[in-house]
């Protein structure tokens, strides 16, 4: 049985995610301390680092930010000048892991050369799916507070049916919403035909776009530009999910008089808490067969 007391987790910059998950790894008995987090934590038994180097030092294991990057910085790295890819994998011990989201294939590369193990939360898959429903819950509270319409019995259409569009579309549909989708790949367009009302290729989204109260878009990719826009109506409301620069062509939108809004970082803006709880359980669960694996090895 892994006696967490004995072992160190250090947690890096980030959103109140890395705040819930430090708490949460302190509540099973880890010892913890962290840098750069945007704000004190709450249990006495985490102790708070004055520099990186400090942070590291004896960790086991690394929780750095979700996203790892973010506008092509460490987020926390502004109040941390020392907080850098190459600080961070200077400062940590050979054998011990890095937990991360979306970590960069090249730090990827250094870690292993350094025999530093990575697990990218955003590859696991009950991270995945607590990611994806924040960020549902999150964009239709956006849709509410911004919109002067309800979502009941509103005309929406959701560009993209990857994990986050099909989960935006079973919420939408829940709400009493007239849902379409819009999905150049088949087996997912034909898989949207099975929540949303309509699944549409591309050739039928202008008409589709004229329709529309709300526009959710969930695809990484520039998917309205200015000639799509050009059939939206001035009184829809377009929230878009995708990374910056985002899937919408800003400029002309405002040009036009539509409202178009970019919301990165949704999920740790609405549940950070949820989040932060699910990201430390799939520490301790990888760090303890981690663990189990290096004994069975030396018992060999």
């Amino acid at each position: 049985m892994l006696k967490t007391s004995l072992y160190k987790a250090a947690v890096l910059g980030g959103d109140l995610r890395q705040v819930y998950l430090a708490e949460t790894l302190a509540e099973h008995g880890i010892c913890v301390s962290v840098y750069g987090v945007c704000q004190a934590c709450s249990h006495s038994g985490i102790q708070e680092a004055s520099s990186l180097c400090e942070v590291l030092k004896a960790a086991h294991m690394v929780a750095a930010p979700v996203p790892f990057y973010r506008n092509g910085s460490i987020p926390g790295s502004e109040s941390c000048p020392d907080f850098t890819g190459e600080n961070l994998l200077n400062g940590m011990k050979p054998e011990s892991i890095l937990f991360a989201g979306a970590i960069p294939e090249e730090i990827q590369k250094q870690a292993e050369e350094r025999r530093i193990q990575c697990i990218d939360f955003l590859q696991e898959h009950s991270v995945i799916t607590q990611n994806t429903i924040a960020t549902a819950e999150g964009i239709l509270a956006e849709a509410i507070t911004r919109s002067p319409r309800t979502l009941f019995q509103s005309h929406c259409l959701v560009l993209g049916y990857g994990t986050c569009g099909s989960t935006l579309v079973s919420y939408l549909k829940r709400l009493g919403c007239h849902v379409a989708v819009c999905e150049k790949e088949k087996v997912r367009s034909l898989r949207a035909q099975i929540t949303a009302d309509r699944s549409v290729c591309q050739e039928r989204l202008p008409e589709i776009l004229k329709e529309a109260d709300f526009i959710f878009n969930t695809a990484p990719a520039m998917v309205l530009p200015k000639a799509m826009l050009g059939y939206v109506r001035k009184d829809c409301l377009i929230l878009d999910l995708a990374s910056a620069p985002g899937g919408v062509d800003y400029e002309a939108a405002e040009e036009m008089g539509i409202e178009a809004v970019l919301l990165p970082g949704i999920p740790g803006k609405y549940a950070p808490a949820s989040l932060g709880e699910c990201m430390a359980k799939k520490m301790i669960e990888s760090f303890r067969q981690n663990v189990k694996r290096k004994e069975e090895l030396e018992g060999e």
